[in-house]
């Protein structure tokens, strides 16, 4: 939960690239739709907890791909009036918050390597400290122009 500052506002709110599920989505069908081939292909006769066997892979399939919506939903970067705030769910009972003031903000880079990050627009989101330190955001949708409005906000342009 997000507590926020006297005099702070919520300006953008960003989620990783809808692909991040793709992966999972897409094994998961692989995998029930071998449960239920070798349901059909077997019959009911040889095997007779064939479908519980089933029912039971599905199951962990729909749990599996839900676990993993819950985890994108809760990983996002949040673009306040006085800072940015990288929060990052590594599972249900794991996270990682990274608060950081836009007068230690040094450089923003983005960068998009591969082709599924060319045709989908995503890419990594870099945030450069004077420290030398570096925040990343990986798989940040292009269009989401997180880099524009910190620009702004940089410069007083917004909220300023």
């Amino acid at each position: 939960m997000l507590t926020l500052r006297e005099n702070e506002a919520i300006i953008k709110v960003v989620r990783q690239h809808r692909s991040v599920l793709a992966g999972t989505i897409i094994w998961s069908a692989v995998f029930v739709g071998l449960a239920l081939f070798t349901f059909l292909k077997l019959n009911n006769d040889i095997l007779d907890y064939s479908g519980e066997i089933t029912t039971g892979i599905a199951l962990l399939a729909t749990l599996l791909i839900l676990y993993k919506i819950y985890i994108w939903r809760k990983s996002n970067l949040i673009l306040t009036n006085q800072r940015v705030i990288l929060n990052v769910r590594h599972g249900a009972f794991s996270r990682t918050v990274t608060e950081l003031l836009y007068k230690d903000v040094h450089d923003i880079s983005f960068r998009q390597v591969g082709l599924s990050a060319l045709i989908y627009r995503y890419g990594k989101l870099i945030i450069k400290m004077p420290s030398g330190n570096e925040i990343t955001f990986d798989k940040l949708p292009l269009s989401a122009g997180v880099i524009e409005t910190i620009n702004k906000i940089r410069a007083g342009g917004l909220f300023g």
